[in-house]
């Protein structure tokens, strides 16, 4: 089991340093003559400890950018949500979740601080699944745009699954309610009580089944968190089990069912920031991940060959293609910024506004410096090289340690994404 996990990610690793090259050697055809340009949206390294904006390139190589960076985010397409707002609660929540867990730039902090963040939620209470997910979804209420929840709104709740894949597994899911000073009961106990609605042996027929409740006093307010993990889990194994879920409220010491409204809980009446949500922790499996850097790789050789049959062979496109024989440096990593904004996609990323991926370039010349951080391997294959350069080609300076950047989206279904994508982001460089 331990060889075959080294050997998944020494193949993963090999996958998306193989993507870092072909959008560094994309990035280097630019436009000449009369082929008409666009901005770039990319940022790389000027040879003189600067960045500097890839100001044109062509419609065709820009395509095939975006296509290579939506790839690298495990995304088909780009989403397209009909239309969004920041001020509701799911987004504001987890731009508030992104901006703890992650620096400004989105590169992921080693230690996540457990203080408290907005809307009275504590770091500390959901630390646990925060490192053990992947991707942490934000769903908001569409109960009423399904036809037998519609009627009672406050009551109900409708969370859309559908962009979660059964490969996907649940390490957690909450549902956030938030609630108001109720109208009388002051001190009393209630029990907020949440089911799954389900379906019965008729068409017709539908039956509840709880899945989780909490425990309130009336003149408590600010946000109530109930643990709907098996619920969730339902949801991902059998998509078409998803129904929606009913509330019912309590007073325990008489046994009556309340109004929610009158108990104070917020409904789709109320404040945008305030509205109820369901957040959900995600563990991708291996299979997943493999899949998607297999068609990346895939992609990338199509785009390659198409790149080199149909683009004319420009000046910069011979200096992406034999970059030795022009830049004499030695092994480093380089800067190459991406711009979400210059690449028209403000519109569903929401946090960063660009990620700083680097790249590796320069020679493994002998003699090879410590800085270089070189294998034993390529020390020995230097000296080869050194003595009969046509017996061994010199080591090629690639990535040597790769880290995770998180970005935060919407999706097609306005749910809002914080995915932890590993191995984006260049750290250091070696000659191997």
């Amino acid at each position: 089991m331990g060889r075959m996990s080294v050997q998944v990610n020494r193949y993963t690793f090999n996958m998306v340093v193989n993507l870092h090259i072909s959008i560094v050697v994309v990035l280097l055809i630019c436009c000449v003559d009369d082929i008409v340009c666009w901005s770039s949206g990319y940022y790389i390294d000027n040879g003189v400890d600067q960045t500097e904006k890839l100001h044109e390139i062509n419609p065709r190589s820009k395509r095939e950018l975006q296509q290579e960076i939506l790839t690298l985010l495990g995304l088909h397409h780009r989403p397209k949500p009909k239309v969004h707002t920041n001020d509701y609660s799911a987004p504001r929540f987890m731009l508030d979740l992104y901006n703890t867990i992650a620096g400004a730039d989105g590169i992921l902090l080693d230690d996540t601080p457990s203080f408290r963040i907005a809307g009275n939620i504590s770091i500390g209470d959901i630390i646990e699944p925060i490192q053990g997910a992947d991707v942490i979804m934000s769903f908001v209420n569409r109960a009423k745009k399904v036809p037998h929840l519609r009627h009672e709104k406050d009551r109900t709740f409708f969370f859309d699954f559908s962009e979660v894949t059964v490969e996907e597994k649940v390490v957690k899911a909450e549902l956030r309610l938030f609630k108001d000073k109720a109208k009388k009961w002051k001190s009393n106990d209630f029990q907020i009580q949440i089911y799954m609605i389900k379906q019965g042996p008729d068409p017709e027929d539908k039956y509840l089944e709880s899945v989780g409740n909490v425990t309130t006093k009336a003149d408590h307010v600010g946000w109530l968190t109930l643990d709907l993990t098996k619920a969730a889990e339902l949801w991902t194994r059998y998509p078409t089990a998803n129904l929606g879920l009913y509330m019912k409220i309590k007073f325990i010491r008489k046994g009556s069912e309340v109004d929610p409204d009158k108990f104070g809980i917020v409904g789709h009446r109320g404040a945008k920031n305030r509205q109820p949500f369901l957040t959900g922790f995600f563990k991708a499996s291996q299979k997943v991940n493999l899949r998607k850097t297999r068609a990346a790789e895939r992609y990338k050789r199509q785009a390659m060959q198409d790149m080199s049959a149909d683009e004319p062979e420009t000046p910069a496109y011979r200096y992406a293609r034999y970059p030795r024989r022009i830049r004499r440096w030695p092994c480093q990593r380089k800067q190459m910024f991406v711009k979400f904004k210059d690449l028209g996609w403000q519109s569903w990323i929401i946090a960063p506004d660009g990620f700083q991926a680097f790249y590796c370039e320069g020679e493994c010349q002998f003699p090879l410096a410590a800085h270089m951080n070189a294998t034993n391997h390529a020390i020995v294959q230097t000296l080869v090289h050194l003595m009969n350069p046509k017996q061994a080609p010199s080591p090629g300076c690639a990535p040597t340690k790769l880290g995770a950047q998180s970005v935060l989206y919407f999706d097609d279904n306005l749910n809002v994404v914080l995915q932890k994508f590993p191995m984006m982001i260049v750290k250091s460089c070696g000659c191997h």
